[in-house]
């Protein structure tokens, strides 16, 4: 029972002190909250603070009497209902008294008043007071229990409707689900099905509605269902779970369904849900995809096939093109004679150009192309494809410079054939649309961590430039800058997409900057991994600077000098024992040509084809002390320097510097025996002829079976194996080549000629010992480089080509 139990307060009101003081004597035992006034006014106040349960007002006061004081209470809706008791001093002021019960008195006392007559008076009014708030506080708790109530009516009429709403809907969804929704009991027994049934099993509701579980589902009979808490379900299926099992319908048959069983407790009894999903259609289409996804992968074999075959069909007869071509110009010419043969030249490089651009494409188009994790030498890759532009700029008046940044690392690990490619045809463009002008090649080091290091690269020429508005079309396949019928450039448009992709599979980016009639700077950066320094590389030739390769035309010798003399220049070199590729030095390359050679500079002298300062095959060396005298480099990048001796450099000091330097010796140290193995004629001729041109005579096998005949019998160093033949391909012909006794005795490098260029391909002649490649269409000077790396070439057997 909620009663009142808050502060008792009584307001007495007179001017005279001490009829307050009497007052309080009075009531002062009760252990009420007295709250004194002298005047109107001041009661007014404290009415305005606080509450109180009954006033005592004297009638009698100056300024606002007892009747204006209770006529302004009276007023207020607070005070309104709080009693008021007037005390009059003498009985003259009885006539007042209709007076004060009009402005709202409840009761009178005369002074002088007896004691327990007004604690009496008191004591009731507060009894009143206190019943009065106990009433408010037990209706305003009655309120509030109403609101609550209401409130709870209204949550409970909204989850009513709710629930409705949800029991329509999953009624709805079982009904026209196409799912099986089974009900059982702990003792296996259906409760309940929805429509589906008949449709799935062929059973109507009515048939199943008290049978066991199994009539529906086999593999749950003799299963119990009693022992299952809430984590698990029976047959060994968690709760919740989806299983594959087979179903059984009317008839007897069973079908592919996935089953899913939940557990509930419904009015303490345990029930189980069973959904149950038809999977015919669904393994259908899995079959489906499965035999689409093989026909998609043989598909996609056939397309690789198709590649390598294009490429090799192709390949072979522009190798008798271009092969012939060349020998043709090694040969006296009259000068119309050399001019057609030399169009016939140009013309099938550029044809083989753009069958590699379309071929490339369709490598990265069908997804075949992977990045290889190899260690190469940044500068290396520089190096080449400025040689291969060299003549070509020469020969335009074109200036052609390059610069490597110093703090770039000396060997990585990254596919550098296909950054090598990137740089071609980016190289190869700036040639082709720079009329004069010069064109620069920049490397530098972007970004450095422990696993990854960021190199950057830029092609810049002075050339005609690119329209603000072909930007966006730039790095798009078949896209070009003009394409108009009177356009003055040729090419297919695939180069800027190709190294746009090649660029994105070496994780990096590439753009271009641009003025028209101003010149192109092509920016693009990879990504590769740290290598570790090899034991042939030569730290001293690392040093600090800045090499710069320049055109020795426009130089003259003291230049040359103070070029070679420079504290420390670095140089670029690649080993002559390393397992290099002939093939890959040309099959990237516009037209397939490169002049870099196998041989290392460095500042103390030395030079030879590995870098070591060794003369291969046995040659000697000149001793240190000897007069210098001249010396012919392999390498294309000396042989651009006029043929200077060290002396005319150095002074004294080119004696010592030139000790280490391979010294042309005419002393013939026997030929080599070359067997070349192609089953096209025309190949075999163009071979042969190559071979004698560079002093190497050799015998040919139509086919792989007569190659390992003849390997038996004869004592070969070099076999140039063709990969497609009849009989026996070169693949299984190099297998049986390396296994037979002779090849215990000495085995012979064996050479792929291949017109196939595709990774697995070369994947495969690894794989069957074979240990280098050259790329078809065959070129001179790639045969040279060759012999020269397997010392198989010395000074008497090459023979210089003529100019070409």
């Amino acid at each position: 029972m909620v009663t009142y139990d808050g502060p008792i307060n009584i307001l007495l009101v007179d001017d005279h002190p001490d009829n307050l003081l009497t007052l309080e004597a009075v009531l002062g035992d009760l252990n009420y909250n007295l709250v004194k006034c002298l005047s109107g006014e001041e009661a007014l106040r404290a009415l305005l603070r606080d509450e109180f349960a009954v006033i005592l007002l004297d009638v009698q006061m100056p300024e606002m009497d007892g009747f204006e004081t209770a006529r302004l209470i009276k007023t207020r809706e607070k005070t309104r209902e709080t009693p008021i008791i007037f005390i009059s001093a003498t009985s003259k002021e009885s006539e007042h008294f209709f007076t004060g019960y009009e402005v709202g008195a409840i009761d009178y006392m005369l002074k002088p008043f007896v004691p327990q007559i007004l604690r009496t008076k008191i004591e009731g009014f507060v009894r009143m007071y206190i019943g009065t708030k106990t009433l408010q506080l037990q209706t305003e708790l009655l309120h509030q229990k109403t609101r609550e109530l209401e409130r709870m009516n209204r949550e409970l009429m909204r989850t009513a409707y709710q629930l409705n709403k949800t029991q329509t809907l999953s009624r709805v969804v079982q009904e026209t689900s196409s799912d099986t929704m089974v009900t059982f009991d702990v003792e296996g027994r259906i409760l309940a099905v929805n429509p589906a049934l008949t449709l799935m099993f062929g059973y109507v509701e009515h048939e199943v509605i008290g049978q066991p579980i199994s009539l529906l589902i086999p593999c749950f009979e003799g299963t119990s269902f009693k022992n299952n808490d809430e984590a698990g379900s029976p047959a060994g299926m968690p709760a919740g779970s989806r299983v594959e099992l087979e179903p059984r319908r009317k008839d007897g048959s069973r079908f592919p369904g996935e089953i899913q069983l939940g557990l509930a407790n419904v009015d303490d009894e345990r029930i189980y849900a069973c959904t149950i999903v038809d999977m015919t259609e669904r393994k259908q289409f899995e079959q489906d995809l499965m035999q689409a996804k093989d026909a998609a992968e043989i598909a996609a074999r056939a397309k690789t096939d198709f590649l390598a075959m294009v490429s090799h069909e192709i390949r072979t007869p522009m190798n008798g093109v271009l092969g012939m071509t060349e020998l043709m110009l090694e040969t006296p010419l009259d000068e119309e004679q050399r001019e057609y043969a030399e169009i016939i030249h140009k013309s099938g490089d550029a044809l083989l150009s753009v069958i590699n651009d379309i071929l490339d494409y369709a490598k990265i188009e069908s997804g075949k192309l992977e990045v290889e994790e190899m260690p190469f030498q940044l500068d290396q890759i520089v190096s080449e494809t400025f040689e291969l532009f060299t003549a070509k700029t020469k020969q335009m008046g074109l200036t052609l410079a390059c610069e490597l940044d110093p703090e770039l690392p000396q060997v990585v690990v990254g596919d550098g054939l296909k950054l090598r490619q990137v740089l071609i045809n980016l190289v190869g463009n700036a040639v082709k649309f720079t009329p004069k002008g010069s064109i620069n090649v920049k490397a530098k080091l972007v970004e450095q961590g422990e696993e990854a290091i960021k190199v950057g690269f830029s092609v810049h020429d002075t050339g005609v430039g690119i329209p603000e508005e072909k930007l966006p079309l730039l790095f798009q396949p078949f896209s070009q800058v003009d394409t108009s019928l009177t356009r003055k450039y040729g090419g297919t448009g695939l180069g800027l997409a190709i190294c746009k992709n090649l660029v994105e599979l070496m994780n990096g980016s590439i753009h271009v900057e641009t003025n028209e009639q101003e010149g192109v700077t092509f920016h693009f950066t990879v990504t590769v991994q740290p290598g570790n320094n090899p034991a042939w590389l030569d730290n001293s030739l690392y040093a600090t600077g800045t090499p710069q390769w320049l055109d020795e035309q426009e130089h003259s010798s003291s230049e040359l000098a103070s070029l070679y003399s420079g504290a420390q220049r670095r140089w670029l070199h690649q080993p002559a024992w390393r397992a290099g590729s002939a093939e890959e030095e040309t099959a990237d390359s516009p037209g397939g040509t490169k002049d870099t050679q196998d041989v290392a500079h460095s500042e103390d002298g030395s030079d030879s084809e590995d870098g070591s300062g060794a003369s291969p095959r046995g040659r000697s060396s000149r001793p240190s002390g000897q007069s210098p005298g001249r010396y012919r480099s392999a390498s294309a990048m000396s042989s651009r320097i006029p043929d200077i001796s060290f002396a005319s450099l150095f002074g004294d000091s080119g004696r010592e510097m030139s000790c280490g330097l391979e010294t042309i010796d005419d002393e013939a140290d026997g030929l080599p025996r070359v067997l070349v193995a192609d089953d096209n004629e025309v190949n075999q001729k163009l071979t042969i002829c190559m071979l004698e041109k560079l002093g190497i005579k050799a015998d040919v096998a139509s086919d792989g079976g007569e190659a390992v005949a003849k390997s038996e019998s004869g004592d070969y160093e070099l076999i140039l194996m063709d990969i497609r033949m009849p009989v026996m391909d070169g693949l299984e012909a190099t297998r049986r080549v390396l296994a037979s006794p002779a090849a215990s005795r000495r085995p012979p490098v064996v050479v792929a000629m291949t017109a196939n260029v595709l990774p697995v391909d070369r994947e495969r002649c690894l794989a069957a010992g074979m240990a280098d490649f050259l790329a078809k269409p065959l070129q001179l000077d790639a045969v040279r480089r060759l012999l020269q790396r397997y010392r198989l070439l010395n000074s008497t057997t090459a023979k210089q080509p003529t100019s070409m």
